[in-house]
């Protein structure tokens, strides 16, 4: 109703029983689905990863296996909801839940607090550079996730709409 063209959610799995948050969060998109059927929904699914200077947190894991288990159940449930997988996961997995149910990469991200001029642009700034808010499991450029994707017999999709 606001004129956006789709919406994302997400629940950050890890931080408490992660059936409950992937049921809940794929119910909301459900009837989101419903209530507004022209928007584009798309879901999210980042696991809780090792948090910087804190080695107390231990978290409710949520392995490669249940990963892949509630991509596929989105998938299955939610036909027509785009799926985007982070570079929090690594490589080998990201490639192959590509072939199969995500619909959605990043590649060449940043996850440091102030560091996305010096990496994209090579350019030193004044500002101070935090810490990275989590750790990236899969660190290839865009350039590489590219050929990697065409490699594997996928057609890398730059932009899904065009605006004339």
């Amino acid at each position: 109703m606001g004129g956006m063209r789709g919406v994302g959610f997400s629940a950050l799995l890890g931080l408490a029983d992660y059936h409950k948050d992937a049921f809940a969060t794929g119910m909301h998109v459900y009837y989101m689905q419903r209530k507004y059927p022209w928007a584009e929904m798309s879901i999210s699914c980042p696991r809780l990863r090792p948090i910087v200077n804190n080695e107390m947190i231990n978290p409710l894991d949520v392995h490669e296996k249940q990963l892949c288990q509630i991509i596929c159940a989105y998938r299955i449930f939610l036909p027509f909801a785009g799926i985007v997988v982070s570079s929090r996961e690594t490589a080998k997995f990201r490639n192959g839940i590509a072939k199969i149910a995500c619909t959605k990469v990043s590649a060449g991200v940043s996850t440091g607090i102030g560091d996305h001029e010096s990496k994209y642009t090579g350019k030193q700034t004044s500002e101070e550079e935090g810490d990275e808010q989590f750790e990236i499991a899969d660190s290839r450029s865009f350039d590489s996730m590219y050929g990697d994707m065409s490699g594997e017999g996928l057609q890398p999709v730059l932009n899904d709409y065009i605006y004339v």
